[in-house]
């Protein structure tokens, strides 16, 4: 069945099994009018289905037709030629969502990460030592950059372009439960490009469900060192590509500030000009953003980079959604006060890859979460680089550890940033006419113990890592 990789690591249904039982064609709403084969009715029964908005169905079960989701509750039937998936004491939750995930086009090898050791307190790492290695999200280079480099202001490019959607780091995320994510682009432009949000599996068009989403800004020092590196003009360096604002925070603010000018000034027909100025296509993007059609993005980790954000955007009376708010602890009243939801983490002591050559990380707070959360501040939780044992999932324990409650932790991974990509009608929550992308779990699903046994993304099994699973998976 071409379309469907057969590449999943744990028990993967057989092209074979599938084809034979998909004999239906649909064509799948959000997929670009592709033709896909139809997922066979399913229904699956749990010990606790969390429904993703705090809610918990106890002895429930789950019916799943053409991709979405029939019905939910106790006292649901299931028809005889239905099949049945049920595991004792397992847990169902919606697909999880990353909603600033960090997918990489070239994968890591491990050899590679192996030859920057790892220091400690006691010495180097040990050669060699997979443990001891330098601690980079698998399929993550430290120093990678997507976004392109010819401009500071680049909103009318897209993420989606220069992404693999073969990339292995695929395979990790949905190893972890994760169905869906917003690729976040680089932080190495003012004004960067649109974001993806793509589906972690399937058919390579069904899998993106928005093309052009958010436009990222970054208000911080990845700006002018990431990438090509923005050199200080002089005699020597002329402005060019390479020779450019921002070289500092004070310019960083110069260049975004010109670029919502000079939209409004295109807007009404008069000139723009400037050795930073953004293109036309560029500009006219930004004209939406102000007008409300494009949605944006601030990454902003450090205090004073997020009341500047709220400085600027409350300028331009532009609503925006922050970004790895590292010291988020720190503005809490301001956060609350203007009404900015936030995307946050990795919740770490230990950085990775990019975060850590920025230095603009080195004070988090594990309570963070819990502090927003108390405020009323609408929060989502994020891995970006970090898969496996760091991956979502994790995150949102890790939330729990330190004061979260544990509904909230959830909801933090599906529901609310289902709400801010804007698909909270399609993802986000177990409920009838949505999306079937769910992940059954070995027990509760915030519980270090539990481990992923199904992974269903539009109703389609992709990953089964039960006992005895594969072939039969969707099999009778």
């Amino acid at each position: 069945m071409s379309g469907w990789p057969p590449w999943l690591d744990g028990r993967i249904v057989s092209q074979a099994v599938v084809a034979a039982c998909a004999s239906v064609v649909v064509v799948v709403a959000g997929t670009g009018g592709q033709l896909l084969r139809a997922a066979p009715p399913l229904a699956i029964r749990a010990s606790r289905i969390y429904v993703g908005d705090g809610r918990v169905i106890q002895q429930g079960t789950v019916l799943v037709r053409d991709g979405r989701i029939q019905a939910v509750g106790r006292d649901v039937s299931v028809r005889d030629q239905w099949r049945v998936i049920d595991v004792e004491r397992s847990s169902l939750t919606p697909g999880l969502i990353d909603a600033n995930a960090r997918v990489e086009t070239v994968d890591l090898i491990p050899a590679s990460r192996k030859a920057t050791p790892q220091s400690s307190d006691d010495g180097p790492a040990h050669e060699g030592e997979p443990e001891d290695a330098v601690p980079l999200a698998p399929g993550v280079r430290p120093s990678a950059v997507i976004a392109d480099q010819a401009s500071e202001v680049i909103p009318h490019l897209r993420v989606l372009d220069g992404l693999d959607l073969g990339s292995v780091d695929f395979q990790r995320l949905l190893r972890g439960g994760v169905t869906t994510v917003y690729v976040s682009p680089d932080a190495s432009a003012v004004i960067g490009p649109r974001g993806a949000v793509l589906h972690t599996a399937g058919p390579s068009r069904g899998r993106v469900l928005v093309a052009a989403a958010a436009v990222k800004a970054t208000i911080g020092r990845e700006t002018w060192w990431l990438g090509a590196y923005n050199r200080r003009p002089s005699r020597f360096y002329p402005l060019t590509m390479y020779a450019r604002r921002p070289n500092s925070r004070m310019g960083l603010i110069w260049v975004f500030r010109k670029a919502f000018y000079d939209a409004e000034r295109l807007r009404e027909g008069l000139p723009v000009y400037g050795a930073d100025t953004a293109s036309s296509e560029a500009l006219e993007v930004i004209q939406q953003i102000r007008q409300g059609e494009v949605p944006l993005r601030i990454q902003a980790r450090l205090q004073r980079d997020i009341l500047t954000a709220l400085r600027v955007a409350g300028e331009f009376d532009v609503d925006f959604t922050l970004e790895d708010a590292t010291e988020a602890y720190k503005c809490i009243n301001e956060l609350k006060a203007a009404g900015v939801p936030v995307i946050l983490g990795p919740i770490d002591d230990r950085l990775t890859g990019v975060r850590d050559r920025a230095a603009e990380g080195e004070r988090p707070r594990y309570f963070t979460f819990a502090t927003l959360v108390a405020a009323g501040i609408p929060v989502a939780l994020s891995a970006q680089d970090l898969r496996e044992e760091d991956g979502l999932a994790r995150q949102a324990m890790y939330a729990v550890r330190f004061g979260a409650r544990p509904e909230d932790a959830l909801r933090a991974v599906t529901q609310v940033p289902a709400r801010l990509l804007g698909l909270e009608k399609e993802l986000g929550t177990v409920e009838p006419g949505k999306r079937a992308d769910l992940v059954l779990w070995s027990g509760p699903p915030l519980a270090a113990t539990s481990e992923v046994l199904l992974v269903l993304i539009d109703g389609h099994v992709v990953v089964d890592r039960r006992r005895g699973g594969g072939a039969q998976d969707d099999g009778n």
